[in-house]
């Protein structure tokens, strides 16, 4: 009775054990973007013996769709950027996040820290910050010779047919609005569809992917635009000539957050995948990847890094310091955004 007693015990301490062995972390993301790395999930997943599987996405809006048609009780944690984190906030699709268990928390950025929409009632911590980026003007200088340092450079007569705009209303919205020196959370639309209008003079492509950016300016059709920092990292891997600024008026910023669903299965875990995230040791190894390098979240690694390394990721000698940061919008100023821009593409 005794062997049988203590075989019951040794098999369910044996279950046990699987059951800690094969927990499951269930992360919504981007294909390709850091956290299935080999130094992203492979490495959590020998730190607390569990299993991390990704739910990929390709755009946030699917994101907040896989949330609302039946992820909840499912996902673990997800990534909505600076534009969508307080509609995940409001819609009650992640809850609150426990900070006192990200260990690297006060190591992040103050500004990103205390970004607005990722503060809930109460002063709850709703999201936290894991990188950020900014959309900037670049060019090719075999071709722009004058080292421009302003947005009014895209709508110089000399790059007339030249010129790539990124097609996205909030980008183009804030892009414009800088060049006027608005508000560019809150611009005057007439004066700003009046500049986009200008500008199409100029348009020769408007890039919706990296393909529809590099082909064209490897071609040499067009050779100066708003892009994305990681475009100009492309292109300098590809040994394409360009200078990538951030220019006076204020450079377009984003911020990508890790979020905790609403009845996620895993809370605790949630909190160690996000600590891990933000941690010195990811954020080192993603901030110097050669193939793949992002801007860093943390104050400890920004420290680190060497000046070839921030050239890298587009933030030597220093970060810009003028950052028209996306963010949420309501309903209406988001339809009214969207409308003024294809407006503007539409036009002959």
């Amino acid at each position: 009775m005794r062997r049988a007693v203590l075989a019951v015990l040794l098999l369910g301490a044996v279950a046990s054990m699987a059951a800690a062995q094969t927990r499951t972390l269930t992360v919504a993301n981007w294909k390709g973007y850091g956290s299935d790395s080999a130094y992203g999930a492979v490495v959590f997943e020998k730190m607390y013996n569990v299993k991390v599987v990704h739910q990929y996405f390709t755009s946030l809006e699917e994101m907040l769709t896989m949330l609302r048609a039946g992820g909840m009780g499912k996902i673990d944690v997800l990534l909505p950027n600076s534009a969508f984190v307080k509609v995940a906030v409001d819609e009650g699709l992640v809850q609150a996040i426990d900070t006192s268990k990200i260990s690297s928390y006060g190591d992040i950025l103050k500004s990103l820290r205390e970004f607005p929409d990722a503060i809930g009632p109460g002063g709850k911590v709703y999201a936290v910050p894991w990188t950020w980026g900014t959309t900037s003007l670049g060019y090719n200088p075999k071709f722009v010779k004058d080292a421009p340092t302003s947005w009014a450079a895209l709508w110089d007569p000399r790059y007339a047919g030249k010129v790539g705009f990124f097609d996205d209303y909030d980008t183009a919205i804030r892009t414009a609005a800088l060049y006027l020196g608005l508000d560019p959370q809150n611009p005057d639309l007439g004066k700003v569809k009046e500049a986009l209008l200008a500008l199409k003079k100029n348009t020769r492509t408007y890039w919706a992917s990296y393909d529809d950016f590099l082909k064209p300016y490897a071609a040499e059709e067009i050779v100066i635009g708003n892009m994305w920092a990681g475009l100009a990292t492309k292109l300098t891997n590809a040994k394409q000539p360009v200078v990538y600024v951030h220019p006076r008026e204020g450079t377009i910023g984003w911020t990508d957050f890790w979020a905790i669903a609403k009845d996620a299965p895993q809370y605790d875990l949630a909190c160690k995948w996000i600590d891990f995230m933000v941690g010195e040791k990811f954020q080192l190894a993603w901030a110097t990847d050669k193939d793949n390098a992002h801007c860093t979240v943390n104050t400890r690694v920004m420290g680190k890094l060497t000046d070839s390394q921030k050239r890298a990721i587009w933030i030597y000698p220093n970060p810009p310091a003028k950052l028209a940061m996306q963010q949420s919008m309501n309903q209406d100023q988001r339809q009214a955004w969207l409308d003024l821009w294809n407006e503007v593409k539409a036009s002959q």
